[in-house]
């Protein structure tokens, strides 16, 4: 099987059709499904650096965190509803909560955009009604189950107290981040770094940041210049990512797969076997499943659809380029025991 991707003005479908290698060789197909797969991932990753550079340039993060609430309840209602102002996919989303991380938004918003964001958002909403409207009651669940899934490991996250570390000029750019994540990509020096001005221990004026207060062809060099190094730096984890991903897409025997699910358990085992390893995204995991819907439960269906939008071989290997090992772990950990106890749930006593 092939997965191609059809790109039209007015829609973006992904169809499924069985294609019989006879002149083609295997290494010749796997090449032809890697480069889908990558055309798939790569415009939702530019679209985030971009966000996410303009975020660094022409946002003011002292005036955007105070802005911001500070409780939990509200940061994680707030995280897990703002895919519907940044619309932008499990790949997008990833260097948009790295600068938010960075730029010192609590936690417990970040991790609940997160999770939340590549299912909670107009998009995916519109077009999973359109592809999976015989069944709205899927449709309603898979939303519903994001959103829920979200502020509970927000919520879970906003127990760790964040600490910024501050680096030293010499080895690096940037003046300090946050304990979760790994890199971030330039920020302006400490010297031209000085929001607020200081007599004696006394802090008493905010001057702005010289990100935002520069002249605009300054601001401009900055937001390309950023553009350029987040693209090369996450554009290599995630084409690793796809990579990965596509080797094992190819040697993954899908129609034998779906025979073994014969009960509840087996169905979601394969489910999540499936979620993991196809390289999709939060739109094509609803037309891949379109087939054979009529031969699993929801709670199957509901495992594939939140398991896949989230957490497929690429994103998670970008998630592991972006946040630490550690915190990452507990993020995949927290958020696949909850999908898991849902779609067992749905499984034995709903569907």
């Amino acid at each position: 099987m092939i997965l191609l991707v059809i790109f039209s003005k007015k829609s973006y479908q992904l169809s499924i059709i069985n294609y019989h290698f006879l002149n083609m060789s295997q290494l010749n197909y796997i090449y032809t499904l890697f480069i889908s797969n990558l055309l798939i991932s790569l415009p939702f990753l530019l679209l985030g650096i971009v966000v996410s550079s303009g975020l660094l340039v022409f946002i003011d993060e002292h005036q955007l965190v105070a802005k911001l609430p500070r409780t939990r309840i509200l940061a994680v209602i707030i995280g897990s509803s703002l895919g519907f102002l940044l619309p932008l996919g499990q790949y997008g989303n990833l260097p948009i909560v790295r600068r938010l991380l960075l730029q010192g938004l609590p936690i417990p918003l970040c991790i609940s955009f997160l999770i939340a964001s590549p299912t909670v958002n107009p998009f995916v909403i519109s077009n999973s009604w359109e592809v999976l409207g015989d069944h709205p009651r899927l449709v309603f669940l898979r939303i519903l189950g994001a959103w829920l899934i979200a502020i509970i490991v927000g919520l879970i996250f906003s127990a760790y107290p964040e600490k910024s570390v501050i680096i030293n000029e010499s080895s690096s750019v940037l003046q300090s981040r946050s304990t979760l994540v790994h890199s971030g990509t330039i920020l302006a020096p400490s010297e031209e770094f000085q929001p607020f001005h200081r007599a004696g221990n006394l802090i008493y004026e905010y001057q702005g940041n010289i990100r935002t207060s520069g002249n605009i062809w300054q601001q401009l060099s900055l937001f390309v210049e950023n553009i350029i190094k987040e693209f090369i730096e996450l554009g290599s984890i995630l084409t690793v990512g796809v990579a990965i991903s596509t080797t094992c897409q190819f040697f993954l025997p899908q129609a034998q797969l779906f025979q073994w699910g014969e009960n509840p358990l087996n169905q979601i085992l394969i489910m999540i076997v499936f979620g993991l390893l196809l390289s999709l995204n939060s739109l094509g995991s609803a037309y891949f499943l379109t087939p054979v819907l009529s031969s699993v439960l929801y709670g199957s269906a509901f495992v594939f659809l939140l398991l896949n939008s989230l957490f497929n071989i690429s994103s998670l290997i970008l998630l592991l380029g972006i946040i630490r090992i550690k915190f990452a772990s507990y993020i995949f950990i927290l958020t696949a025991q909850l999908i898991l106890v849902l779609g067992l749930v749905l499984n034995f006593y709903i569907s």
